[in-house]
């Protein structure tokens, strides 16, 4: 499983700049979302083409329906 983080940058203007890492459509938002909900922000967001992929799982369990 791929490592999910996020890397936060601050410019010396005060821009933030905050990009994920192993996240995948909604979840990406939904966690910067967590971090950043205490600091005022307005601005852009530009999503990458990671967001707009859909993330499959697969259960590596083999069930044998005929027992």
């Amino acid at each position: 499983m791929a490592e999910k983080k996020i890397v936060v940058k601050i410019d010396s203007k005060g821009n933030l700049n905050a990009e994920t890492f192993g996240m995948y459509g909604t979840e990406c938002l939904d966690e910067l979302d967590k971090l950043l909900k205490n600091i005022a922000r307005n601005g852009k967001t530009t999503k990458k083409k990671d967001y707009y992929e859909q993330k499959t799982t697969l259960d590596d369990k083999v069930t044998n329906t005929n027992d």
